[in-house]
């Protein structure tokens, strides 16, 4: 794995090496097709695992005939080299329905995830910050092939309060995505209920995709979609940055790095940013 920084700066937000002003271009004239389930997210918020349970509702349903890794198209503002063409020109011959994921905020997505006009279905998964940072800052000493001492946790903590990290400000990016919380086409997931119940969650998601299943069904995918049941699915995926993914899949790992003083700063831009918004998480 080769030491690469992250790429661009775009509209005040740092992307990684995988993305490109061409591609982020191109997201303004991106069509999404009627059926689109999307999934939205910030790094290191519950991705993967929503994929899952997606993949896994759309083969009860008989909608989608393969594992998860066989039809997944990656990131759709990404640029794999592993892939001949970037993603979203990929999709455009993917078969319907198509599964899309982006960590793209709404002022740069296609339109059509942004502010869906057909019958898209967009969902947007989240996770506590604290939780988010310490499993983004391990993700990245892997994905840029760094150890501690070359990226050390303080650091990154404040580049990350900063939102100076890839990818910007966790808040800017859930607060933007947050304003659509009353238009249908959205349903909001966070990774604390889903660790919690993942079986009402699954049950919660086949609803919002018209997936009618029996409990029994959803049982059985609540059982595959655990984190130990889908962490062989990620360790053996083609995408790189899909095998680097799981961790420990756990809630409140954050008490293992924050000094009492960066949780204290977390604390106060949490305050800060999302009092009134009706949006809060769980930290443990």
């Amino acid at each position: 794995m080769s030491h690469k920084k992250p790429g661009i700066v775009h509209n005040g937000v740092l992307y990684p090496h995988l993305v490109t002003k061409e591609i982020l271009e191109a997201m303004k004239s991106f069509q999404t097709r009627d059926d689109d389930i999307v999934i939205v997210s910030f790094p290191k918020t519950g991705t993967n695992w929503t994929l899952e349970i997606v993949t896994q509702i759309l083969q009860a349903t008989g909608r989608s005939p393969a594992k998860s890794d066989d039809h997944i198209i990656g990131k759709l503002e990404f640029k794999y080299p592993e892939d001949p063409h970037p993603s979203y020109v990929l999709l455009e011959d993917a078969p319907s329905p198509r599964v899309i994921l982006t960590h793209l905020k709404p002022g740069t997505a296609p339109p059509g995830i942004a502010n869906p006009r057909g019958k898209e279905k967009i969902l947007v998964v989240m996770r506590n910050p604290k939780d988010t940072a310490v499993s983004h800052y391990h993700f990245i000493l892997k994905r840029r092939n760094l150890d501690a001492t070359q990226l050390p946790w303080p650091k990154y903590c404040q580049d990350a309060l900063a939102g100076k990290e890839s990818h910007g400000s966790f808040f800017d990016h859930v607060l933007a995505w947050w304003e659509k919380r009353d238009d249908p086409h959205f349903m909001f997931l966070k990774y604390e209920d889903m660790k919690k119940d993942i079986a009402s969650e699954v049950k919660r998601i086949a609803t919002f995709l018209e997936a009618d299943l029996d409990a029994a069904t959803i049982a059985g995918i609540a059982e595959k979609c655990t984190f130990e049941g889908m962490k062989a699915t990620l360790d053996n995926s083609r995408y790189e940055d899909r095998r680097v993914m799981a961790r420990k899949g756990v809630v409140g790992d954050w008490k293992n790095y924050f000094t009492e003083e960066q949780n204290q700063a977390f604390d106060a831009l949490y305050d800060e940013k999302l009092k009134g918004t009706g949006l809060d998480f769980e930290f443990e």
